[in-house]
């Protein structure tokens, strides 16, 4: 499949789907992998449609606890990605590309298997959705035109063009959103600057966005760095946007110890002095969604047993009437 998003610079081409820029010459991929220089010809998309996984998960594996709370989507993934992080949880399918086996689902195929495991919801998850560009393209808007809603769980990491062709098909995403300072950033193979116009273009398209933050031993556990993230998410992108603080364990080519859970609550703690919803994952602990007004209790959750004790249609409280930023339908 050829590509979107490049250009010639004499003999190579040059990747602009992403800010890495990717120069490639003749018969090599781009840092993603799934991105080839076909000598004579330009840059193949090479995992089109092609899928490593496919299940249906709890809508709360995503992390997303305000969209859809309780419901099951069809959750696809392929192989690759633009960043490079030591610490990746995903690993497998993000580098070892060629001896991954993958399976080819077509537009229309995706569409019968949503309505065949009744699924209002796909979501394009694992690996970075973002570098599967052309087949987001094509499946995100048929999805949406047969009344499936589309989910993508990114880093986040896209040039604003590409992004701003995919939004009018996004429903919700959950951002990956690693670290608060450029310098951490770029020895991940990001741009912070870049995600963070992710995000501020997802909310300002009415996209349901939710952040999850790995908090990373030795990587970006300086709560300090940690409290202007929380502080900027409340003021560009709103209070109601919910955050989960994921504990980080040894993987791939990072073997510090994991996160303190001392560490995760004191985070916890600073984060909710900016944000009305903020929850940890990979440790038990209370993930209930409370009434930011009046404290009442609004979802109760235990593992993916999710119940829904006193949410309104419109996502608000029914008891004083504040938004709780959930979307039920």
């Amino acid at each position: 499949m050829r590509a979107l998003y490049w250009h010639w610079e004499d003999e190579n081409v040059r990747c602009d789907l992403c800010p890495r820029g990717c120069l490639i010459p003749s018969g090599k991929r781009g840092l993603c992998r799934v991105r080839e220089h076909v000598p004579n010809e330009g840059l193949e998309a090479l995992t089109y449609g092609m899928f490593s996984s496919v299940a249906m998960d709890p809508m709360e594996k995503k992390p997303l606890y305000h969209f859809l709370p309780g419901k099951p989507v069809l959750s696809l993934g392929s192989v690759g990605c633009n960043m490079s992080c030591p610490f990746c949880q995903n690993w497998h399918i993000s580098t070892w590309v060629s001896q991954i086996e993958m399976s080819y689902i077509g537009v229309d195929e995706l569409i019968s298997l949503a309505k065949k495991y009744r699924s209002g919801a796909v979501a394009f998850t694992y690996n970075e959705p973002l570098i599967c560009f052309e087949y987001l393209s094509d499946a995100m808007p048929a999805l949406k035109k047969e009344g499936i809603r589309t989910v993508l769980v990114t880093n986040g990491l896209i040039n604003s063009s590409p992004l701003k062709d995919l939004l009018p098909h996004v429903n919700a995403a959950n951002v990956d959103l690693k670290a608060f300072d450029e310098s951490t950033y770029r020895k991940l193979g990001g741009d912070l600057k870049i995600v963070q116009s992710t995000l501020k273009s997802m909310v300002s398209c009415n996209v349901h966005v939710e952040i999850t933050h790995l908090l990373v031993t030795g990587i970006n556990d300086d709560l300090s760095k940690f409290e202007k993230m929380c502080s900027w998410i409340a003021g560009e992108l709103g209070k109601g946007v919910p955050l989960h603080i994921s504990r980080y364990f040894p993987a791939y080519k990072w073997n510090k110890p994991p996160t303190d859970i001392l560490l995760l609550k004191k985070a916890k703690e600073i984060a909710l002095r900016y944000l009305n919803f903020v929850y940890l994952g990979n440790v038990p602990d209370d993930c209930d969604t409370h009434c930011p007004g009046c404290g009442k209790l609004a979802i109760k959750r235990s593992g993916y047993d999710v119940k829904l004790l006193a949410v309104n249609p419109d996502g608000t409280c029914p008891g004083c009437g504040s938004d709780l930023g959930i979307v039920l339908f």
